[in-house]
């Protein structure tokens, strides 16, 4: 609910506001400010951001070089502009702000620390670069940095004044010149340079100079106010904060200091994850509850390290500082008017097990991928079946891939030890696939209690996987471990490395004071701009078993099974274990082929039933379509080898990791026919956009009818398309022919075969015929259909630059991907309009093309229907 609230209470709601006026007497706008109070307003918690201390003699914990420059005067030495903190202004619209400092504070149940002075003002200035109107001007000096507000005051005081809220809830309220009172009294400038353009603020003491000693900030606003006082929430931005809070008390509790439930950033990622793109992906990393003593954010494409050879080793966790910031880090949901919504990228994953050649050397995998953007494929090869990896047992494969397409990723069958892996082992591969990783690397964070990863936009409002790489961290009682007070406590809680993912809150670590796993170092974790994810299972299995079943009369007599592809169907080959349980199956083809692919090693029989099961089920008994039976089954193609008999089953065989080819099943008809077949064909007839079938009998007996059936590019099931009643009673040659106009929009290889049905319902089949046609392409010259596409009951079918009277007579019909509406004959493009979507509103949704017929001409349109 907290993130859900975040997202109402910006941009304000009326009703909410009106009600808010009444109770403060103030304006009718009230809205949250946007600073301290988006992270909580917890009187203990500390979320304090932190200017860091500038004494070149020094490198404390505080010190400009360890924690970066964000706030600092652009006087420091080796001064970073990078690191500034931004708003962003429209022309004409006003920064109301407010910065209250803490005089000194108890600092992990040890000591008081005393910053800057105590009671010394602070100077608090505002720039802007007039020569750059981008997001992040780097001007310093001269010309380059223009001063638009400047103010010395007392920011320390107990109690409120002119640009310091009076405390936590103050500074969240927001400025009283918005809502009237409840808030506190801001210092305000208004953005009159003519261009929207990005501001920063430097805070220096009273003289200007950087602070020697580092400041503290407890409570803060930068509110953004267009002319009607309406805030504009998601527009303070910076690259690289600098924040403070307490050190933990005790390992893995959050104590009364530490960072705020709501602490955390909003993330812009723009689509070509480059820096060149126009629209955004938008991630929420929050750090609630843990203690963190001083602590720098910042996130990137990377990882800690964009120098080395692999993204693999970029994104490690690191020991040391880390100072790779890219992406802007906000308070707020960025501004969707500056930082808008991409479209949700598309990826698809499949995982493919395989025999490696020459057979007898075991398998191997790969995952094809297609991705719209760029993207890393991480692939995680569980040898142990556990879910997680394990160092030493597991494989990890990852590529990273800079451009959309269509991928490989490939593994060779064996563990981490070099050793094959036979078919049949218990592992699991699981593949994600991540669009432009958005890393947070997080800098002397002593305790985590969880880092959520919630994604924003596109897409839903959902936390995401999150990954991590800490490899190269020293773990407890290893060397450069630093080691918590208490030697029971253990700090490194996480496992080394999760590059499957986990939602939710996750990646934890403990400390109990100044030490633990991420003592002075960077500890990253990513999840993606966008993701997909495939698993596989059900276990390693590469081999594959594959045969034919054949129409064959003399099987047994030459010993050979062979012939031609059967014509009968409905059949499925199963493999069958010692225990009459089915391993797999897979249905036998038009074609007369099957094959079953993922076959453990074993020993194993193969059956030839009318029945399927699922693995694990006990086998169906061997059986043939009435009219049918078995003339001989065989493992392999010479004559005599392996002949098995005329059951249906294949006996036992041994894989032994290695696949299968031409298990071959006979089979023959037993009944008498009642019709005698000749010759027959199909052709495909241009103009009309046909089939015509015509099949010649010799003989009809106690014939009812034909049914003419199809199946598109060789999948085993058949429809009917047509009927046509039979003569019944006949000795000579009779010629039937049937036409086909429903065919299939895009280019297919179509196989026809033709039913004869008996008076009593009994049937036989014709051999196959195919036929290859083309595909339809869609042209539009003279007519145009609106809206498109369709999502209600609007819909015109209007002329371009042809006259129709309502007399014309035009004719169309809908052509969708597996079926046909027959024409329909109208007068004029107005009934044409209002027959289409009669005849629309009984389809579904879906793409269509649009046939429209007239004066010896004919077009095509494509329409979408949602």
């Amino acid at each position: 609910m907290k993130l859900q609230s975040k997202i109402f209470h910006r941009p304000c709601i009326w009703l909410f506001m009106m009600v808010l006026s009444l109770l403060y007497g103030g304006k009718g706008n009230l809205c949250f400010a946007e600073g301290s109070g988006d992270w909580g307003t917890a009187t203990n918690r500390r979320s304090w951001l932190w200017v860091p201390e500038h004494r070149t003699s020094s490198t404390g914990n505080g010190h400009y070089i360890t924690r970066g420059y964000m706030m600092m005067p652009s006087s420091a030495t080796d001064y970073n502009p990078e690191h500034r903190l931004f708003v962003y202004v429209k022309s004409g619209e006003t920064v109301y702000w407010g910065f209250r400092k803490v005089r000194s504070f108890y600092f992990s149940s040890s000591s008081w620390y005393t910053y800057y002075n105590n009671d010394d003002d602070i100077r608090v200035r505002w720039y802007y670069d007039g020569s750059d109107e981008g997001f992040f001007p780097n001007g310093t000096s001269g010309g380059e940095r223009s001063l638009i507000d400047d103010h010395q005051y007392n920011a320390h005081a107990n109690g409120g004044l002119q640009g310091r809220p009076a405390n936590a809830t103050a500074a969240a309220n927001g400025p009283n010149e918005i809502i009237g009172s409840g808030g506190y009294d801001a210092y305000s400038f208004t953005n009159n340079t003519g261009a929207d353009r990005a501001f920063w603020v430097e805070i220096s003491s009273s003289n200007g100079n950087p602070l020697t000693d580092g400041l503290p900030i407890s409570f803060w606003d930068i509110t953004v106010a267009n002319s009607a006082d309406e805030v504009q929430p998601g527009r303070v931005y910076s690259k690289y904060w600098s924040i403070i809070s307490d050190l933990p008390e005790s390992a893995g509790v959050a104590n009364d200091k530490a960072l705020h439930d709501d602490f955390g950033f909003y993330v812009p990622v723009d689509d070509t994850f480059e820096g060149g793109g126009s629209e955004y992906f938008v991630k929420h990393a929050r750090f609630s509850s843990s203690n963190s003593g001083f602590v720098n954010f910042f996130a990137n494409q990377d990882g800690p390290r964009n120098d080395q050879d692999s993204h693999v080793d970029n994104r490690k966790s690191i020991q040391g500082t880390s100072s790779n910031y890219q992406y802007p880090l906000f308070i707020n949901d960025p501004d969707h008017e500056f930082w808008p919504t991409t479209e949700v990228p598309t990826a698809s994953m499949n995982i493919t097990y395989e025999e490696r050649v020459p057979s007898g050397s075991g398998g191997h995998a790969w995952v094809d991928i297609d991705i719209s953007l760029p993207g890393i494929v991480d692939v995680l090869i569980d040898l142990d079946g556990n879910g997680v990896y394990d160092d030493g047992v597991d494989i990890v494969l990852s590529e990273s891939y800079d451009a959309p397409g269509e991928y490989q990723v490939y593994w060779d069958g064996k563990d981490a030890n070099g050793n094959v892996i036979v078919s049949g082992s218990t592992i699991e591969v699981f593949a994600a696939v991540i669009f432009s990783p958005v890393h947070f690397p997080v800098y002397d964070m002593e305790q985590s209690l969880g880092i959520t990863i919630t994604n924003v936009r596109p897409g839903s409002i959902e936390d995401n996987a999150i990954y991590w790489d800490d490899s190269l961290i020293p773990r407890d009682e290893e060397s450069g471990f630093v080691d918590l007070d208490d030697d029971g406590d253990v700090s490194a809680i996480s496992n080394v490395l999760n590059v499957t993912g986990e939602a939710g809150t996750s990646h934890i670590w403990y400390a109990d004071g100044d030490n633990g796993f991420s003592q002075n170092n960077t500890i990253n974790t990513w999840a993606a701009s966008y993701y997909a994810e495939v698993n596989e299972e059900d276990g390693y299995r590469y081999l594959t078993f594959q045969g034919n079943v054949l129409d064959d009369e003399d099987g047994l007599e030459d010993n050979l099974v062979s012939g031609s592809p059967t014509l009968a169907s409905g059949l499925y080959a199963l493999i069958v274990d010692e225990s009459n349980l089915v391993v797999a199956s897979a249905p036998v083809l038009v074609d007369g082929t099957y094959t079953i692919d993922r076959v453990p090693d074993g020993v194993y029989k193969v059956i030839l039933s009318t029945e399927d099961a699922m693995e694990g089920e006990t086998s169906p008994v061997p059986s043939l379509p009435e009219n049918w039976e078995n003339s001989g089954e065989q493992l392999g193609t010479g004559v005599g080898e392996n002949l098995k008999g005329q059951d249906g089953v294949i006996e036992a065989f041994d894989l032994n990791n290695t696949s299968v080819v031409n298990a071959n099943f006979g089979l023959r008809v037993t009944a008498v026919l009642p019709v005698i077949w000749g010759e027959w064909k199909v052709d495909f007839l241009k103009d009309e956009r046909s089939s015509s079938i015509k099949w010649t009998v010799s003989k009809e007996w106690e014939s009812s009818h034909y049914e003419i059936e199809r199946s598109v590019d060789g999948i085993e099931e058949f429809e009917k398309v047509g009927e046509v009643d039979a003569v019944g009673w006949a000795d000579e040659s009779i010629h039937y022919e049937f036409m086909d106009e429903h065919l299939p929009i895009s280019g297919s290889l179509l196989y026809y075969r033709v039913k004869q049905v008996d008076l009593d319902g009994k049937f036989s089949y014709s051999e196959l015929r195919s036929l290859k046609i083309p595909g339809i392409s869609a042209r539009s010259r003279f007519w145009e259909v609106y809206p498109n596409p369709i999502t209600g009951n609007e819909l015109s079918v209007v002329a371009k630059g042809i006259d129709f009277g309502t007399n014309e007579h035009l004719r169309f019909r809908l052509l969708g991907v597996s079926s046909v509406s027959s024409y329909v004959d109208v007068l004029g493009e107005e009934m044409l309009s209002i027959a289409l979507k009669g005849l629309l509103a009984d389809m579904g949704n879906g793409f269509y093309l649009l046939e429209i017929q007239w004066d010896n001409k004919k077009e095509i349109l494509k329409l979408i229907k949602r």
